[in-house]
């Protein structure tokens, strides 16, 4: 068996993303089910990457919201950055909409606590950067959760869209267009995000779609 830290025990796989997978954990000091986010080991080689992960992290661990999935515990296991995370059971979004669009007074209450996790992380000085169907988990036991803040950013530090490896930050269909342009995102990149999410909800599909992410 896996452990992080003498502490977390891995389990199965949960997804992958980008830049990392997340699997099943146990956390043997508090004794509770988490989610364990890992780097992804052909990235985490990359010290710039590796730093850049770690310090997303340690800013998403500063912000708590009812709305927003809590992150407990960051480090890194030999080269290898690793997040400890709240465990939710239940779909994504994205799953949701695989079945239609929403009924309206539905599609209201999901984009009210998303927005309402939005405000409170802008009021902490956090951009969330990526919010999209994928990263709103709704409990099987009920409510709305925002996750995925691995690549929010302080307001101050958002600076712009792209890496400075020409990566742009975020996901094509729902990034607004100063992003899109490599410029700086702020809350409300994050509001144009969730406005586009909106309308999917209401209508089954995002309102630009093309041949291509570029297009």
């Amino acid at each position: 068996m896996d452990v992080l830290a003498d502490r977390y025990e891995l389990g199965a796989p949960l997804g992958a993303g980008g830049m990392a997978t997340v699997v099943a954990g146990h956390d043997r000091l508090l004794d509770r089910a988490v989610a364990v986010k890992l780097m992804r080991t052909d990235l985490s080689g990359d010290p710039s990457v590796r730093e850049r992960f770690l310090r997303e992290a340690r800013s998403a661990a500063k912000f708590s919201h009812p709305n927003a999935v809590a992150v407990y515990d960051t480090g890194v296991e030999g080269r290898r950055p690793w997040i400890v995370m709240e465990l939710v059971d239940g779909p994504t979004l994205a799953d949701r909409l695989a079945d239609g669009p929403l009924d309206p007074d539905e599609a209201a209450a999901i984009a009210d606590a998303v927005l309402g996790a939005l405000a409170a992380a802008h009021r902490t000085g956090l951009v969330h950067r990526d919010v999209k169907p994928a990263n709103i988990l709704l409990p099987a036991d009920g409510g709305v959760k925002l996750t995925d803040f691995g690549i929010a950013k302080s307001v101050r530090e958002a600076g712009a869209g792209i890496t400075a490896t020409g990566q742009v930050i975020g996901t094509a269909s729902y990034l607004a267009p100063e992003q899109v342009d490599g410029r700086a995102a702020t809350p409300a990149s994050d509001v144009y995000a969730m406005g586009v999410v909106l309308y999917e909800l209401l209508a089954g599909q995002p309102p630009f779609r093309g041949d291509s992410a570029v297009a």
